[in-house]
């Protein structure tokens, strides 16, 4: 237990929680990129990514563009391991149950029990398989609520979701989207993950930071955060892209010890009267091996120590 409690009080433990995200990429068996590696090669690199940067804390790992199968491959490698034992909530985007792809939540049974869960499509029916606004394809949002086994008194909505790449109207809606959904969701910290194919200067990113949420990439001090600058790359090793399109948010209320950031209480919550958040580490990753890629994208992580501060 000494890797997941920080500190206790009358409350309980804090409890450490990383966070791990990474657009995999689909099986695209076409294949259209000549430097794109086929996924019966890149899964082993991409899965040990997740199992080697989710061995202590109290994991949840966040995916975009996963098919079923790939799904499949994934848990089966992580629950090789006796004493661990991983699931999952997602559907398939295209009919909400395994066809198209898998926006998952994954999280460690040991660690997390799941007390609430949805799917809604990023569209103007977001109750049904639908394609929303300009998109060129069907997007969702993934939302679970989490409560820690080490403290039951530590819950956490953790949201994933995958934007459109060309729907510039879609883009922007969905980010409205998912701060209405999560205005009626429940009253628990919320953190949202995901391919937001968004840059910082983009109007959908603007959107989520005056709603009060924390890039959590800007919360902490360069020069100690791990890793790239970039989340998006490409497969082509010597045209790699430099755009940074992943992204952890976490609470308004969030803080490091090294950067001093606004607080925007957009919903006009009172969360930060019951928890304290801390960034401990932020980081984006390796995604490039053996002379491939596993991803043209790199996984993002970020490790908040998690504390109980008031019941009621």
């Amino acid at each position: 237990m000494g890797l997941y409690v920080y500190s206790h009080n009358l409350l309980g433990p804090s409890v450490a929680v990383r966070i791990y995200t990474n657009n995999i990429r689909y099986d695209n068996r076409n294949r259209p990129d000549e430097f794109e590696q086929p996924w019966k090669k890149r899964r082993v690199q991409s899965i040990n990514s997740m199992d080697f940067h989710s061995s202590s804390q109290a994991n949840v790992v966040c995916l975009q563009e996963v098919l079923h199968h790939q799904l499949i491959d994934i848990l089966t490698s992580l629950n090789k391991h006796k004493d661990e034992k991983w699931s999952y909530y997602g559907v398939g985007r295209q009919d909400g149950v395994t066809k198209g792809e898998y926006a998952p939540i994954l999280f460690k049974s040991k660690e997390w029990r799941i007390l609430e869960n949805s799917t809604y499509w990023l569209s103007e029916t977001p109750w049904k398989p639908s394609r929303g606004w300009d998109a060129a394809l069907e997007r969702i949002v993934t939302m679970v609520t989490l409560e820690s086994l080490h403290n039951p008194l530590v819950k956490i909505n953790v949201l994933n979701t995958h934007y459109d790449h060309r729907g510039k109207v879609a883009r922007r809606k969905s980010s409205k989207l998912i701060i209405d959904k999560m205005e009626n969701f429940n009253s628990y910290p919320s953190f949202l993950c995901g391919d937001f194919n968004t840059q910082p200067s983009d109007e959908p990113y603007q959107i989520l930071t005056k709603a009060g949420f924390k890039d959590s990439r800007k919360l902490i001090d360069w020069d100690d955060s791990y890793g790239h600058s970039s989340t998006f790359t490409g497969f082509d090793k010597d045209h790699e892209g430099d755009s940074i399109i992943d992204y952890i948010w976490s609470p308004y209320f969030t803080r490091s010890d090294e950067v001093e950031t606004e607080s925007i209480n957009y919903f006009g919550l009172d969360h930060h009267k019951y928890y304290d958040i801390v960034l401990r580490q932020f980081g984006i990753l390796h995604n490039y091996f053996k002379g491939f890629y596993f991803s043209d994208h790199r996984p993002v992580v970020a490790t908040y120590i998690i504390r109980r501060i008031r019941l009621f």
